[in-house]
């Protein structure tokens, strides 16, 4: 049996049945539903020669086409189908919700399964995606300069129960020249917006969401404007820790990677750094005097975060002094000056 469910219907059935995308390949790379099985329907050069059938001959010879070439594919279809472990409840889609969805629907129901297609396909997802960002969230700041240790601190609130979202996490990227490092691929922004929702849909907007940072760009994924305006409206909570302190921390975790990675990262910002501290740094690289590396490094860290906390309204800025470098006692402190001031921080 075939039943048509809408975006809300399927956020809430997705994650107890198995959602199928019939997209082609090319469509997937892009961007997908999380948890998502991909059995395209027709695959790359296929879906160019129907568009192309399309064009020319029009929407009825296109369509025969696209069945001759599906046709033959449907044993494969529904073997691959028998293979998924969770097959009790399909929810198939494609890019809108149209013919690709409705065919591959009709040979699963054909065969006794229960399928539910997501009317307006994949475009219907996104569109709730963006709709969740465009909304008047309560974002806390967690800012600091370069070495704070915002991501643990950040870590520790979630422990205490904050919405927290940990958006470097989610790009596997930390947002600077040495970001790359000890981070796997990073995903398309299609897939890195889609799985900031899905960390994101289930919080309670009317309490605080805690989020670090960040430049809109983290590595070679965005943060959806929508949502970047608000944290570039914000109020902050600026962890404010000794500069020692912050080299010393980031010397102990460069350390791990190896020399050539980190010279790399030194020559991405030679020219904002300036040509001699750039070959300081590589020298005491190469010295081994990593704490000296990252004093340098921050020298142009340190520069360009104060300038971009400049641009904020300084009534939005609050400072918050810290002795040790322990995050679970600097989350401390950041859920007190929230519960102090929760009241003001998001006044009409």
């Amino acid at each position: 049996m075939i039943t048509e469910i809408d975006i809300e219907e399927f956020i809430e059935l997705k994650d107890s049945s198995q959602v199928i995308d019939v997209r082609s390949p090319k469509e997937v790379e892009g961007g997908s539903v999380p948890g998502a099985i991909n059995i395209p329907i027709l695959d790359n050069d296929e879906r160019a020669k129907v568009g192309i059938a399309f064009k020319q001959q029009g929407k009825d010879k296109a369509i025969e086409l696209a069945l001759n070439i599906v046709e033959p594919k449907i044993p494969r279809f529904l073997e691959e189908v028998s293979l998924i472990e969770n097959n009790e409840n399909l929810l198939v889609h494609c890019w809108r919700g149209g013919l690709r969805s409705a065919r591959f629907s009709g040979y699963l129901s054909d065969e006794g399964y229960n399928v539910k297609v997501l009317v307006r396909g994949y475009k219907a997802y996104r569109n709730k995606v963006y709709d969740c960002f465009k909304q008047n969230w309560k974002l806390l700041i967690l800012g600091g300069l370069t070495g704070s240790g915002k991501t643990e601190i950040l870590k520790e609130l979630a422990e205490m129960g904050h919405q927290t979202i940990d958006l470097e996490a989610l790009a596997s990227h930390k947002g600077s020249s040495f970001g790359a490092l000890g981070q796997g691929s990073q995903p398309t922004t299609e897939q890195f917006q889609n799985d900031l929702w899905e960390a994101w849909k289930d919080y309670d907007i009317s309490l605080p969401v805690i989020v670090e940072d960040e430049s809109q760009a983290i590595g070679s994924v965005r943060i959806p404007d929508d949502l970047f305006v608000q944290i570039r409206s914000g109020p902050v909570a600026a962890i404010e820790m000794d500069f020692n302190q912050r080299a010393v921390r980031i010397a102990k975790e460069y350390t791990n990677f190896p020399d050539e990675e980190l010279i790399a990262g030194i020559l991405r910002i030679k020219k904002r750094l300036g040509g001699l501290k750039a070959q300081n740094a590589i020298s005491a690289i190469e010295s081994k005097d990593y704490v000296e590396f990252v004093r340098i490094a921050l020298q142009y860290y340190d520069k360009a975060y104060t300038f971009g906390l400049s641009k904020r309204k300084s009534s939005k800025v609050n400072a918050i002094a810290v002795e040790s470098d322990n995050p679970v006692e600097n989350a401390k402190l950041v859920d007190q000056f929230l519960e102090d001031n929760e009241m003001k921080l998001w006044k009409a």
